[in-house]
């Protein structure tokens, strides 16, 4: 690696590492081996327990590109965040430490963002289940290769938030103060951070590969917990108070936005304990009436399930929903 390739990136990779010791090294090799050679791999080690740190250390000896940061724990957003200020390349790419990218991913995500000049590129990905892997369309229905505001397709908000899949202008980022929530532990961080990335970009592209190895198996997982009920709920929030700063875009994306927080509401509830179902209800119930209030619920942008449900929830009230739905909706 040249000193040229080391210190002038084009894309920086954000990859944060916690106690992860048994996926690291294929994400690591998989990183070094990109086809893309100007790239920058910030790694920010979260107060590892394990040998994380020791790995990381091994990794950057033999490779200029790789920077460690080593903090004490304090969460997978503020690892993050502490990545993007150090960040010195044209985009921005994050990896989670138990997925791998594809050998071309960057490259070619690089080269169709620059090509078209565009503030987001995103790929498909696969779902990494042992050493099988299972292409996932996400980005189905939207055009592939040919860019597009996301204002004018605003549904494209309701894909998988797959923050991990694409490449992000640094530039973007900078102006319209694009970060994660510094919420503790890993929990649901990506789903802001994903939401105001599509809000703010003026043009993105979309690649139909699938070029990121999304596992799955992983049991140290966050999204395995059962715990914080309403962190979701905040992520949102934010979400919806960058969105509504920026009113000439708000008035595409809010029905589609309240839309997308169905789903992830509906994923949460499925998550936690049918003791806690009638209090997500309830601020279920209090977020969708204000919506109906202003006049942001657009019957045709739901799928016809959802609206029923929605309908029951507004009309019949939080306990109706919760006796009628005593595990999922």
């Amino acid at each position: 690696m040249t000193a040229i390739e080391a210190s002038n990136p084009k894309v920086s990779v954000l990859v944060p590492v916690y106690n992860v010791e048994k996926y690291l090294g294929q994400c690591m090799d998989a990183l070094c081996a990109q086809s893309l050679h100007e790239i920058e791999i910030i790694c920010v080690n979260d107060g590892s327990t394990d040998n994380s740190l020791s790995l990381l250390q091994d990794y950057a000896a033999r490779d200029s590109r790789i920077r460690i940061i080593d903090k004490p724990n304090s969460g997978y957003g503020a690892s993050l965040n502490k990545a993007i200020e150090l960040a010195s390349g044209e985009y921005i790419g994050i990896v989670e430490s138990d997925d791998f990218p594809s050998r071309k991913m960057f490259e070619a995500l690089y080269g169709v963002a620059t090509r078209h000049g565009c503030d987001l590129a995103k790929s498909n990905f696969f779902q990494r289940r042992g050493r099988r892997d299972f292409p996932i369309a996400n980005l189905r229905g939207f055009p592939y290769k040919k860019p597009f505001d996301p204002k004018e397709l605003p549904a494209v908000i309701c894909t998988v938030p797959s923050i991990w899949s694409g490449l992000y202008s640094r530039r973007m980022l900078e102006d319209s103060n694009i970060r994660f929530r510094e919420t503790p532990g890993a929990s649901f961080q990506d789903a802001s951070f994903g939401l105001k990335a599509w809000f703010a970009a003026q043009s993105c592209v979309l690649l139909r590969r699938p070029l990121l190895h999304y596992r799955i198996d992983n049991p140290g997982s966050s999204v395995k917990t059962s715990d914080k009920v309403f962190v979701v709920c905040d992520e949102l929030a934010e979400s919806e108070a960058f969105l509504r700063a920026l009113p000439q875009r708000c008035e595409s994306f809010i029905p589609w936005f309240h839309v997308d927080k169905w789903g992830k509401y509906r994923w949460n509830y499925e998550r936690i304990t049918a003791a806690e179902h009638l209090g997500f209800a309830q601020r279920m119930f209090a977020e969708y009436s204000v919506a109906q209030e202003a006049g942001e619920l657009k019957a045709e942008c739901f799928s016809p399930k959802d609206w029923e449900g929605l309908t029951l929830l507004l009309e019949k009230g939080a306990e109706a929903f919760a006796v009628a739905h005593p595990e999922v909706f």
